[in-house]
């Protein structure tokens, strides 16, 4: 392309991208004056009380209430396991958990949730211990921390990713560490 063509191409597309950026510029000032404020304290009491019913499904063996506080294709990273997607597969994941530890005891603190500007997503940070019975008759316990990524799904908060992990070493670890 030579001559003025392409100067006057040059300019049209100089001023597309000019225009492209104030429009984006406009709409991020008008959506800022439009968006309803989100409570955040409100979000935080929402994601306190789903924790709270989250223990309290858990220590009830519920693997159906507990995928209920999950969105329908929630993510769950468990400790030394795969990856589980959807909640036919997570509650599976609870329901064998209960079959291999019935009558387990859980104890959730959520610790801090912090909640997106949008109000859309927030994520919790906290801690557990739970204890149990082996099929042994032995007794055992673990703490550790987890954290939950929620979203508001159609008004409710819902788990979109879970992962959870023991503050205790490895079972292999322990025991090559006391063996020493």
């Amino acid at each position: 392309m030579k001559g003025p063509w392409k100067s006057s191409l040059i300019l049209v597309a100089a001023a597309a991208v000019a225009l492209a950026c104030q429009s984006q510029e406009t709409a991020t000032e008008q959506g800022s004056d439009t968006t309803p404020a989100v409570d955040a304290d409100v979000v935080r009491e929402a994601i306190t009380a789903n924790d709270e019913a989250f223990d309290q499904a858990y220590n009830a063996g519920d693997a159906a209430t507990l995928v209920a506080l999950y969105a329908p294709d929630a993510v769950v990273l468990p400790p030394n396991e795969p990856r589980i997607e959807g909640s036919a597969a997570i509650q599976e994941l609870f329901a064998a958990m209960f079959e291999e530890a019935p009558g387990a005891t859980l104890d959730l603190t959520t610790e801090d949730v912090q909640v997106a500007a949008a109000g859309d997503y927030a994520y919790g940070v906290g801690s557990f211990s739970v204890s149990g019975t082996a099929p042994d008759g032995s007794e055992w316990s673990d703490q550790g921390k987890y954290v939950a990524i929620w979203k508001n799904v159609d008004g409710e908060w819902k788990m979109v990713l879970d992962t959870w992990s023991s503050d205790n070493p490895a079972a292999g670890i322990a025991a090559e560490e006391s063996a020493e």
